[in-house]
């Protein structure tokens, strides 16, 4: 069991207490828990109880609770909760916007009980009736309760990824060595979100798969030639047995979209059935293979496919960590140790950006740390070799679009990203106006994640993405492509735009521990489908061109 899975166990814990009135001072401990074991790198699987006892905020009762839950895989007060809490009313505890307080009233005086309840609720303008909720309140509910509905039964890419891997394993430990699975689809293709797994499967047939499910007491379906298999926590991976010839073959027609295959099979003139490999098949078209990333509804971004294809952006080309936080505000890694894993890792340098000081819910710095953090950032750059740490900021942008410090503090900042973490609640044109003085700001060097949106959880405000990207282009400001797997924001549909108009992207980790550096993979993964070069990722460049190019498109 991981440590994201332990935190959220009792963030749950404490929803669900508070949903049901108890002791405050229980709730504030499991809460306070929730988010700081998500944040810890040492796996908390392998500790013992003192060792559990030794992390701040964990004392002797919730270590032992950890341990409890390694051990068995259950919490025995989260699943007394559950069980006197309607499910629909747990799905409803995880709609952003809505605090346990208010989904207890929604449930005892409406006996709203499911997200489905609560959307028809709202059109039916019955939360107005409740004291504490508005029109424009039940507006905000109805707008996020309709985003959660539509993405019910999705999953992050980056989760999905994880879990179907430990399938994969688990699979061909007790189907024999010669089965062999090949990811396709949607998982190949990297998207975003997932609404299941397709797998082609060789060295097995049918009956003898569907044996071997139900002989490992799995619970499957089966439909036309294939196999669902259906696991709680899990997406449905759909297992289709193939032969062996022609795999490549059925990896393309079954990883492409209909708009890509029929941008390949419109510029082939041979017979289509006795083409066999990739490499045959996009030859035929007159183009080279194009990766799996590529495969989607948007074949027409790539006009020039040789070109692009050499300089494909890849996690080998970014050399610096730009967007990470720590123990001065919300992370759990101290400067220092955030520096030495960044290098570890092959990094040359780390644009290290706390929150600012308006994020008091974060431990925002004010102008007084800040000075305190510059001088602590002079030490360790005299003392860690052949790498850099940037003095640098995530200031919030103000509800008039101002940044969050005076001039004085701001011209101190190497860097200074730009991101909206309150009143998210925008109209279009507001939340454009807003980004766009921020963006005119001249100390505004990367906007951060321009939707503020958490996928399959909040929609996010929505500017107007053009002339966000065009205020960028006009005022030298990078945009951030924040590579946390709930993010991924800007959206990489947008990036060919930003592309267009020269607006560099910054692929950033928004790391809040050593392990979130990592996310900058899925963000790559994200760039990469709309094509992003590496000449076009202002952390593709070393220390010395990121800061040339930073003061450059300011000049």
């Amino acid at each position: 069991m991981d440590n994201s899975t332990i935190a959220a166990h009792f963030r749950q814990l404490a929803d669900l207490m508070e949903l049901h009135g108890e002791n405050p001072f229980k709730i504030k401990s499991y809460a306070n828990a929730g988010r700081q074991l998500k944040g810890i790198d040492i796996p908390l699987a392998e500790l013992d109880i003192p060792n559990l006892e030794a992390i701040p905020g964990v004392g002797k009762a919730i270590a032992e609770k950890i341990h409890t839950l390694v051990q068995t895989g259950d919490l025995p007060i989260l699943r007394k909760y559950l069980d006197i809490t309607p499910p629909g009313v747990v799905e409803i505890l995880q709609i952003k916007g809505l605090g346990p307080k208010k989904i207890a009233q929604l449930w005892h005086e409406l006996g709203i009980e499911s997200p489905g309840e609560l959307y028809y609720a709202c059109l039916e303008n019955r939360l107005t009736l409740l004291s504490g909720f508005g029109e424009k309140t039940q507006a905000n509910i109805l707008q996020s309760v309709t985003y959660v509905l539509e993405n019910t039964g999705r999953q992050l890419y980056a989760r999905a990824e994880k879990k179907w891997l430990k399938q994969a394993e688990e699979l061909a430990s007790f189907l024999g060595g010669v089965v062999r699975f090949y990811p396709t689809g949607a998982y190949l293709r990297r998207d975003t979100t997932l609404k299941e797994i397709d797998v082609l499967v060789s060295g097995v047939s049918l009956t003898d798969l569907t044996d071997g499910l139900l002989k490992a007491d799995k619970n499957i379906q089966q439909i036309e030639g294939q196999i669902i298999l259906i696991e709680e926590g899990h997406l449905p991976v759909i297992l289709k047995p193939i032969k062996s010839e022609n795999i490549e073959k059925q990896l393309f027609e079954s990883s492409a979209t209909s708009e890509h295959q029929a941008f390949v099979k419109s510029r082939v003139t041979a017979d289509w059935a006795t083409l066999s490999t990739e490499a045959d098949l996009y030859r035929a078209a007159n183009l080279p293979v194009f990766p799996p990333e590529w495969r989607h509804e948007h074949p027409e971004w790539f006009s020039q496919p040789e070109r692009m294809l050499s300089g494909l952006i890849d996690t080998a080309h970014i050399k610096g960590v730009v967007h990470a936080h720590t123990t001065a505000s919300d992370g759990s890694a101290s400067l220092e140790a955030l520096a030495q894993h960044c290098q570890q890792l092959g990094y040359t340098y780390l644009v290290v950006t706390d929150h600012s000081q308006s994020a008091s819910y974060a431990g925002g710095l004010s102008p007084e740390r800040v000075l305190d953090q510059h001088a602590l950032i002079d030490r360790l750059n005299a003392s860690i070799l052949g790498f850099k740490i940037f003095k640098s900021i995530e200031s919030d942008i103000l509800n008039d679009g101002r940044l969050d410090y005076e001039d004085d503090i701001l011209k101190t900042f190497d860097v200074v990203i730009a991101s909206v973490h309150s009143v998210l609640n925008m109209d279009t044109e507001r939340a454009t106006q807003r980004l766009i003085k921020a963006i005119e700001n001249p100390y505004t060097h990367i906007l951060g994640h321009m939707t503020g949106r958490l996928l399959l959880s909040r929609r996010g405000y929505q500017p107007d993405h053009l002339r966000v990207i065009d205020a960028c282009a006009a005022n030298g400001v990078s945009i951030e492509l924040n590579a946390n797997p709930h993010r991924l924001d800007i959206d990489w549909e947008w990036i060919p735009y930003c592309r267009e108009k020269g607006v560099l992207i910054s692929i950033n980790p928004d790391a809040h521990s050593l392990s979130g550096v990592g996310d900058i993979r899925y963000g790559v993964l994200a760039a990469r489908k709309a094509g992003l070069q590496a000449e076009e990722c202002l952390n593709a460049l070393d220390a010395d061109e990121f800061l040339k190019r930073i003061i450059s498109l300011k000049a």
